[in-house]
């Protein structure tokens, strides 16, 4: 069973309101570094990726951000992760070069599965192969 209390669940959105990343992060979590990390969908590997940039983003000010960091809950996390758009080849690259707040140890892979559950999981793949 999915421990859905121990994640925080987002959606980034771009300046014109369209998805840009969904995202968990784990605000309790014992290290320092793990209650400021932000694990971003690489939706066609299912897995969450440390990504330092929208760590570093979700730090600034709100009127700096490039994103708009919206808190949801597990139902929406659900429906936002089978709308969200595959990442660029450039920010995969950009993932895995870290320039601040990670070091590149920090830029670990969560599975899908352990913060959705299989059924979840399954649902999110059978609407993204519907769209």
């Amino acid at each position: 069973m999915v421990d859905f209390k121990k994640w925080q669940f987002w959606r980034m959105l771009d300046t014109d309101g369209s998805l840009a990343w969904v995202a968990v992060s784990r605000p309790d979590a014992h290290a320092r570094i793990d209650r400021v990390k932000f694990w971003t969908l690489l939706p066609g590997q299912e897995r969450l990726i440390a990504n330092w940039f929208v760590s570093a983003d979700h730090q600034l000010p709100e009127g700096e951000r490039q994103w708009e960091h919206d808190s949801i809950d597990a139902w929406d996390f659900c429906d936002a992760a089978a709308a969200v758009p595959e990442p660029s080849k450039d920010d995969v690259a950009r993932i895995t070069r870290p320039e601040q707040v990670l070091t590149f140890d920090q830029i670990d892979s969560i599975p899908l599965v352990k913060v959705t559950g299989k059924r979840d999981l399954d649902k999110i793949l059978r609407a993204r192969a519907s769209r």
